[in-house]
Protein backbone atom coordinates (compact mmCIF):
# COMPACT_ATOMS: atom_id res chain seq x y z
CA UNK A 1 0.00 0.00 0.00
CA UNK A 2 2.87 2.37 0.77
CA UNK A 3 4.46 1.58 -2.59
CA UNK A 4 1.21 2.38 -4.41
CA UNK A 5 0.90 5.70 -2.61
CA UNK A 6 4.48 6.65 -3.51
CA UNK A 7 3.90 5.69 -7.13
CA UNK A 8 0.72 7.78 -7.21
CA UNK A 9 2.62 10.92 -6.23
CA UNK A 10 5.46 10.27 -8.66
CA UNK A 11 3.02 9.75 -11.54
CA UNK A 12 0.77 12.70 -10.73
CA UNK A 13 3.78 15.02 -10.81
CA UNK A 14 4.83 13.93 -14.29
CA UNK A 15 1.43 13.39 -15.98
CA UNK A 16 1.12 16.08 -18.66
CA UNK A 17 -0.96 14.62 -21.51
CA UNK A 18 -3.80 17.13 -22.10
CA UNK A 19 -6.18 14.37 -23.29
CA UNK A 20 -6.77 11.55 -20.79
CA UNK A 21 -9.73 9.21 -21.26
CA UNK A 22 -10.76 6.30 -19.03
CA UNK A 23 -12.93 3.52 -20.52
CA UNK A 24 -14.97 1.17 -18.34
CA UNK A 25 -17.88 -1.23 -18.75
CA UNK A 26 -18.78 -4.91 -18.65
CA UNK A 27 -17.63 -5.64 -22.19
CA UNK A 28 -16.39 -3.80 -25.28
CA UNK A 29 -13.80 -1.74 -23.40
CA UNK A 30 -10.87 -2.95 -25.49
CA UNK A 31 -12.74 -2.27 -28.73
CA UNK A 32 -13.53 1.31 -27.70
CA UNK A 33 -9.94 1.96 -26.57
CA UNK A 34 -8.57 0.68 -29.91
CA UNK A 35 -11.02 2.75 -31.96
CA UNK A 36 -10.59 5.91 -29.90
CA UNK A 37 -6.78 5.70 -29.89
CA UNK A 38 -6.86 5.28 -33.67
CA UNK A 39 -9.18 8.27 -34.03
CA UNK A 40 -6.98 10.51 -31.86
CA UNK A 41 -3.86 9.42 -33.75
CA UNK A 42 -5.58 10.38 -37.02
CA UNK A 43 -5.55 14.02 -35.89
CA UNK A 44 -1.75 13.90 -35.68
CA UNK A 45 -1.74 13.47 -31.91
CA UNK A 46 0.87 11.31 -30.21
CA UNK A 47 -1.76 9.01 -28.70
CA UNK A 48 -1.25 5.99 -26.47
CA UNK A 49 -3.81 3.38 -25.47
CA UNK A 50 -3.75 0.40 -23.16
CA UNK A 51 -6.06 -2.59 -23.36
CA UNK A 52 -6.26 -5.73 -21.28
CA UNK A 53 -8.57 -7.75 -23.53
CA UNK A 54 -7.28 -11.08 -24.79
CA UNK A 55 -3.68 -9.95 -24.61
CA UNK A 56 -2.46 -6.80 -22.78
CA UNK A 57 -1.22 -4.34 -25.38
CA UNK A 58 -0.06 -0.77 -25.80
CA UNK A 59 -1.50 1.04 -28.81
CA UNK A 60 0.40 3.84 -30.53
CA UNK A 61 0.44 5.64 -33.91
CA UNK A 62 1.82 3.35 -36.61
CA UNK A 63 4.38 4.13 -39.25
CA UNK A 64 3.69 4.85 -42.93
CA UNK A 65 0.87 2.65 -44.19
CA UNK A 66 -0.09 1.52 -40.69
CA UNK A 67 -2.93 3.16 -38.77
CA UNK A 68 -2.09 1.73 -35.35
CA UNK A 69 0.83 -0.18 -33.90
CA UNK A 70 0.04 -2.71 -31.17
CA UNK A 71 2.81 -3.75 -28.79
CA UNK A 72 2.35 -6.75 -26.50
CA UNK A 73 2.90 -5.91 -22.82
CA UNK A 74 4.70 -8.82 -21.20
CA UNK A 75 4.02 -9.64 -17.55
CA UNK A 76 6.42 -11.28 -15.12
CA UNK A 77 3.53 -12.65 -13.05
CA UNK A 78 -0.23 -12.64 -12.67
CA UNK A 79 -2.28 -9.69 -13.92
CA UNK A 80 -2.76 -6.93 -11.34
CA UNK A 81 -4.53 -3.58 -11.22
CA UNK A 82 -1.10 -2.09 -10.49
CA UNK A 83 -0.23 -2.89 -14.13
CA UNK A 84 -2.22 0.21 -15.10
CA UNK A 85 -0.09 2.45 -12.91
CA UNK A 86 3.12 0.83 -14.13
CA UNK A 87 2.07 1.46 -17.73
CA UNK A 88 1.21 5.11 -17.08
CA UNK A 89 4.58 5.65 -15.43
CA UNK A 90 6.31 4.15 -18.49
CA UNK A 91 4.88 6.73 -20.91
CA UNK A 92 6.98 9.62 -22.14
CA UNK A 93 5.92 13.00 -20.80
CA UNK A 94 5.51 14.34 -24.35
CA UNK A 95 2.49 12.19 -25.29
CA UNK A 96 -0.60 14.17 -26.30
CA UNK A 97 -3.35 11.69 -25.46
CA UNK A 98 -3.79 8.67 -23.20
CA UNK A 99 -6.72 6.23 -23.43
CA UNK A 100 -6.85 3.48 -20.81
CA UNK A 101 -9.17 0.59 -20.08
CA UNK A 102 -10.06 0.09 -16.41
CA UNK A 103 -8.94 -3.49 -15.82
CA UNK A 104 -10.10 -3.71 -12.19
CA UNK A 105 -12.81 -6.23 -11.33
CA UNK A 106 -13.20 -5.96 -7.55
CA UNK A 107 -15.52 -3.07 -6.61
CA UNK A 108 -13.08 -1.78 -3.99
CA UNK A 109 -10.38 -1.40 -6.67
CA UNK A 110 -12.46 0.35 -9.34
CA UNK A 111 -11.39 3.84 -8.23
CA UNK A 112 -7.66 3.27 -8.72
CA UNK A 113 -7.64 3.73 -12.51
CA UNK A 114 -9.28 7.14 -12.18
CA UNK A 115 -6.93 8.15 -9.38
CA UNK A 116 -3.88 7.24 -11.44
CA UNK A 117 -5.04 8.60 -14.81
CA UNK A 118 -7.06 11.63 -13.62
CA UNK A 119 -9.17 11.57 -16.82
CA UNK A 120 -10.63 14.68 -18.41
CA UNK A 121 -13.58 12.51 -19.47
CA UNK A 122 -14.63 8.89 -19.15
CA UNK A 123 -16.62 6.32 -21.12
CA UNK A 124 -19.14 3.83 -19.73
CA UNK A 125 -19.64 1.32 -22.55
CA UNK A 126 -22.39 -0.72 -20.87
CA UNK A 127 -23.50 -2.22 -17.56
CA UNK A 128 -24.30 -5.77 -18.63
CA UNK A 129 -24.23 -8.37 -15.83
CA UNK A 130 -20.83 -10.03 -15.43
CA UNK A 131 -18.39 -11.07 -12.70
CA UNK A 132 -21.35 -12.01 -10.50
CA UNK A 133 -19.00 -13.51 -7.92
CA UNK A 134 -17.66 -9.97 -7.29
CA UNK A 135 -20.45 -7.63 -8.40
CA UNK A 136 -23.60 -9.58 -7.62
CA UNK A 137 -26.41 -10.39 -10.03
CA UNK A 138 -28.13 -8.05 -12.44
CA UNK A 139 -27.47 -4.80 -14.27
CA UNK A 140 -27.95 -2.52 -11.28
CA UNK A 141 -25.27 -4.27 -9.25
CA UNK A 142 -22.93 -4.27 -12.24
CA UNK A 143 -23.57 -0.53 -12.64
CA UNK A 144 -22.96 0.06 -8.94
CA UNK A 145 -19.55 -1.64 -9.13
CA UNK A 146 -18.49 0.08 -12.37
CA UNK A 147 -19.60 3.53 -11.24
CA UNK A 148 -17.32 3.27 -8.21
CA UNK A 149 -14.57 3.97 -10.74
CA UNK A 150 -16.37 7.04 -12.12
CA UNK A 151 -16.28 9.52 -9.27
CA UNK A 152 -15.24 13.15 -9.20
CA UNK A 153 -14.66 15.56 -6.33
CA UNK A 154 -14.21 18.61 -8.54
CA UNK A 155 -17.50 19.18 -10.32
CA UNK A 156 -19.40 17.39 -13.06
CA UNK A 157 -17.02 14.94 -14.70
CA UNK A 158 -18.33 14.09 -18.22
CA UNK A 159 -19.09 10.43 -18.85
CA UNK A 160 -19.98 9.44 -22.43
CA UNK A 161 -22.31 6.45 -22.66
CA UNK A 162 -24.86 5.02 -25.11
CA UNK A 163 -28.32 6.54 -24.73
CA UNK A 164 -29.96 3.21 -23.88
CA UNK A 165 -27.53 2.88 -20.96
CA UNK A 166 -28.02 6.49 -19.84
CA UNK A 167 -31.79 5.98 -19.79
CA UNK A 168 -31.55 3.36 -17.05
CA UNK A 169 -32.61 5.31 -13.92
CA UNK A 170 -30.07 3.65 -11.65
CA UNK A 171 -27.21 4.53 -14.02
CA UNK A 172 -28.01 8.24 -14.02
CA UNK A 173 -28.48 8.21 -10.24
CA UNK A 174 -25.17 6.45 -9.59
CA UNK A 175 -23.25 8.75 -11.93
CA UNK A 176 -24.71 11.93 -10.46
CA UNK A 177 -24.11 10.70 -6.91
CA UNK A 178 -20.47 10.29 -7.90
CA UNK A 179 -20.18 13.85 -9.23
CA UNK A 180 -20.41 12.82 -12.89
CA UNK A 181 -22.40 14.29 -15.78
CA UNK A 182 -23.93 11.69 -18.14
CA UNK A 183 -23.34 12.60 -21.82
CA UNK A 184 -25.52 10.25 -23.90
CA UNK A 185 -24.63 9.31 -27.46
CA UNK A 186 -26.71 7.45 -30.02
CA UNK A 187 -26.56 3.66 -30.13
CA UNK A 188 -25.86 1.65 -33.27
CA UNK A 189 -27.05 -1.20 -35.43
CA UNK A 190 -24.40 -3.46 -33.88
CA UNK A 191 -21.65 -3.35 -31.27
CA UNK A 192 -19.03 -1.84 -33.58
CA UNK A 193 -21.41 0.87 -34.78
CA UNK A 194 -22.23 1.75 -31.18
CA UNK A 195 -18.54 1.89 -30.30
CA UNK A 196 -17.91 4.21 -33.25
CA UNK A 197 -20.71 6.44 -32.00
CA UNK A 198 -18.93 6.64 -28.64
CA UNK A 199 -15.70 7.59 -30.41
CA UNK A 200 -17.46 10.36 -32.33
CA UNK A 201 -18.98 11.76 -29.13
CA UNK A 202 -15.66 11.71 -27.25
CA UNK A 203 -13.94 13.53 -30.11
CA UNK A 204 -16.72 16.14 -30.19
CA UNK A 205 -16.41 16.64 -26.43
CA UNK A 206 -12.66 17.15 -26.78
CA UNK A 207 -13.19 19.85 -29.42
CA UNK A 208 -12.11 17.63 -32.32
CA UNK A 209 -14.02 16.76 -35.50
CA UNK A 210 -16.12 13.83 -34.31
CA UNK A 211 -17.22 12.68 -37.76
CA UNK A 212 -13.63 12.73 -39.03
CA UNK A 213 -12.50 10.77 -35.98
CA UNK A 214 -15.25 8.22 -36.55
CA UNK A 215 -14.28 7.79 -40.21
CA UNK A 216 -10.66 7.22 -39.25
CA UNK A 217 -11.57 4.72 -36.53
CA UNK A 218 -13.86 2.80 -38.88
CA UNK A 219 -10.84 1.94 -41.04
CA UNK A 220 -9.16 0.07 -38.17
CA UNK A 221 -9.11 -3.71 -38.85
CA UNK A 222 -10.98 -5.94 -36.37
CA UNK A 223 -9.14 -7.11 -33.28
CA UNK A 224 -8.05 -10.72 -32.83
CA UNK A 225 -11.07 -11.70 -30.71
CA UNK A 226 -13.71 -9.59 -32.47
CA UNK A 227 -16.72 -11.54 -33.72
CA UNK A 228 -16.01 -13.30 -37.02
CA UNK A 229 -16.90 -16.42 -38.99
CA UNK A 230 -14.03 -18.83 -39.67
CA UNK A 231 -14.36 -21.62 -42.21
CA UNK A 232 -12.76 -24.99 -41.40
CA UNK A 233 -13.37 -27.57 -44.11
CA UNK A 234 -17.14 -28.09 -44.25
CA UNK A 235 -17.59 -26.44 -40.85
CA UNK A 236 -17.89 -22.81 -39.75
CA UNK A 237 -16.96 -21.37 -36.36
CA UNK A 238 -18.82 -18.23 -35.30
CA UNK A 239 -16.16 -16.89 -32.96
CA UNK A 240 -18.08 -14.98 -30.31
CA UNK A 241 -15.87 -16.06 -27.41
CA UNK A 242 -15.49 -12.44 -26.33
CA UNK A 243 -19.28 -12.32 -25.81
CA UNK A 244 -19.22 -12.83 -22.06
CA UNK A 245 -22.91 -12.22 -21.38
CA UNK A 246 -26.03 -13.95 -22.77
CA UNK A 247 -27.51 -10.79 -24.28
CA UNK A 248 -24.42 -10.17 -26.40
CA UNK A 249 -24.20 -13.84 -27.36
CA UNK A 250 -27.84 -13.91 -28.47
CA UNK A 251 -27.43 -10.76 -30.56
CA UNK A 252 -24.35 -12.14 -32.29
CA UNK A 253 -25.98 -15.52 -32.87
CA UNK A 254 -29.01 -13.91 -34.52
CA UNK A 255 -26.66 -12.01 -36.83
CA UNK A 256 -25.45 -15.34 -38.30
CA UNK A 257 -28.90 -16.27 -39.60
CA UNK A 258 -28.30 -19.86 -38.50
CA UNK A 259 -30.99 -22.25 -37.29
CA UNK A 260 -30.57 -23.22 -33.63
CA UNK A 261 -31.42 -26.84 -34.47
CA UNK A 262 -28.42 -26.95 -36.83
CA UNK A 263 -26.02 -25.23 -34.42
CA UNK A 264 -23.63 -26.60 -31.82
CA UNK A 265 -22.90 -24.14 -29.01
CA UNK A 266 -19.41 -24.35 -27.52
CA UNK A 267 -19.06 -22.52 -24.21
CA UNK A 268 -15.44 -22.02 -23.16
CA UNK A 269 -15.30 -21.86 -19.36
CA UNK A 270 -12.63 -20.33 -17.12
CA UNK A 271 -11.95 -21.58 -13.61
CA UNK A 272 -11.44 -17.99 -12.40
CA UNK A 273 -14.83 -16.91 -13.81
CA UNK A 274 -17.12 -19.46 -12.11
CA UNK A 275 -20.20 -17.23 -12.25
CA UNK A 276 -20.20 -16.77 -16.00
CA UNK A 277 -21.42 -20.26 -16.89
CA UNK A 278 -24.24 -19.82 -14.39
CA UNK A 279 -25.21 -16.54 -16.05
CA UNK A 280 -25.40 -18.37 -19.41
CA UNK A 281 -27.24 -21.37 -17.98
CA UNK A 282 -30.76 -20.38 -19.03
CA UNK A 283 -29.65 -19.29 -22.52
CA UNK A 284 -27.78 -22.54 -23.08
CA UNK A 285 -30.60 -24.75 -21.79
CA UNK A 286 -33.79 -23.07 -22.96
CA UNK A 287 -33.20 -23.15 -26.73
CA UNK A 288 -33.36 -26.12 -29.09
CA UNK A 289 -29.66 -26.30 -30.00
CA UNK A 290 -28.37 -29.34 -31.82
CA UNK A 291 -25.81 -29.78 -29.09
CA UNK A 292 -24.33 -27.73 -26.21
CA UNK A 293 -20.76 -28.42 -25.08
CA UNK A 294 -18.68 -26.89 -22.28
CA UNK A 295 -14.89 -26.91 -22.55
CA UNK A 296 -12.04 -25.18 -20.73
CA UNK A 297 -12.05 -24.85 -16.93
CA UNK A 298 -13.98 -27.68 -15.30
CA UNK A 299 -17.11 -26.40 -13.53
CA UNK A 300 -18.49 -28.69 -10.82
CA UNK A 301 -22.06 -28.46 -12.11
CA UNK A 302 -23.12 -28.17 -15.74
CA UNK A 303 -26.40 -26.61 -16.92
CA UNK A 304 -29.01 -29.15 -17.98
CA UNK A 305 -28.77 -30.53 -21.53
CA UNK A 306 -25.08 -29.69 -21.77
CA UNK A 307 -22.05 -31.96 -21.94
CA UNK A 308 -18.44 -31.63 -20.91
CA UNK A 309 -15.88 -31.70 -23.72
CA UNK A 310 -12.09 -31.66 -23.71
CA UNK A 311 -10.61 -29.23 -26.25
CA UNK A 312 -7.04 -28.58 -25.09
CA UNK A 313 -5.76 -26.41 -27.94
CA UNK A 314 -6.45 -24.73 -31.26
CA UNK A 315 -5.86 -27.90 -33.29
CA UNK A 316 -8.51 -29.75 -31.31
CA UNK A 317 -10.91 -26.83 -31.81
CA UNK A 318 -10.26 -26.85 -35.56
CA UNK A 319 -11.01 -30.57 -35.75
CA UNK A 320 -14.17 -30.09 -33.68
CA UNK A 321 -15.50 -27.44 -36.07
CA UNK A 322 -14.70 -29.55 -39.13
CA UNK A 323 -16.55 -32.47 -37.59
CA UNK A 324 -19.61 -30.63 -36.20
CA UNK A 325 -20.47 -28.12 -38.96
CA UNK A 326 -22.02 -24.92 -37.55
CA UNK A 327 -20.38 -24.06 -34.21
CA UNK A 328 -21.15 -20.95 -32.16
CA UNK A 329 -18.39 -20.25 -29.62
CA UNK A 330 -18.97 -18.02 -26.60
CA UNK A 331 -18.08 -17.50 -22.93
CA UNK A 332 -14.36 -16.76 -22.75
CA UNK A 333 -11.46 -16.33 -25.16
CA UNK A 334 -8.57 -17.59 -23.03
CA UNK A 335 -7.28 -21.08 -23.69
CA UNK A 336 -8.04 -23.12 -26.81
CA UNK A 337 -10.03 -20.31 -28.56
CA UNK A 338 -7.10 -17.89 -28.25
CA UNK A 339 -4.71 -20.56 -29.51
CA UNK A 340 -7.04 -21.15 -32.47
CA UNK A 341 -7.47 -17.44 -33.29
CA UNK A 342 -3.72 -16.87 -33.20
CA UNK A 343 -3.24 -19.77 -35.61
CA UNK A 344 -5.90 -18.31 -37.94
CA UNK A 345 -4.11 -14.97 -37.92
CA UNK A 346 -0.80 -16.75 -38.51
CA UNK A 347 -2.03 -18.54 -41.61
CA UNK A 348 -3.55 -15.30 -42.89
CA UNK A 349 -7.13 -16.32 -43.39
CA UNK A 350 -9.95 -18.65 -42.55
CA UNK A 351 -12.68 -16.01 -42.29
CA UNK A 352 -15.90 -16.07 -44.29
Amino acid sequence: MILLAWTDVRWMKRLSAPIRVLVTGSRGKSSVVRLLTSALASFGLDARGRITGVLPRELRPGGPGSRLEEVLLLRSGQASVADMNWWLSSLHTSVDAVVMENSAIAPELQHLASRWLRPVCSVLVNVRPDHEESWGRGEERAARALCLGLRSDCGEHPVILPRHVAEKPFVERLLREGGCLPVPCEGGADFRDEHLSIVESVCDLLGLDGKAGRRAASLLPPDLADFALHGEGEGILASAFSANDPESAESLFLSTGWSRRDTVVLFNSRSDRPGRLGAFSSWLSSHQWRRVCVCGGSPLVLPRRTERLRIPDGVALTNFVRREGLVFGCGNVAGAPLDYLESVRGRGGGSR
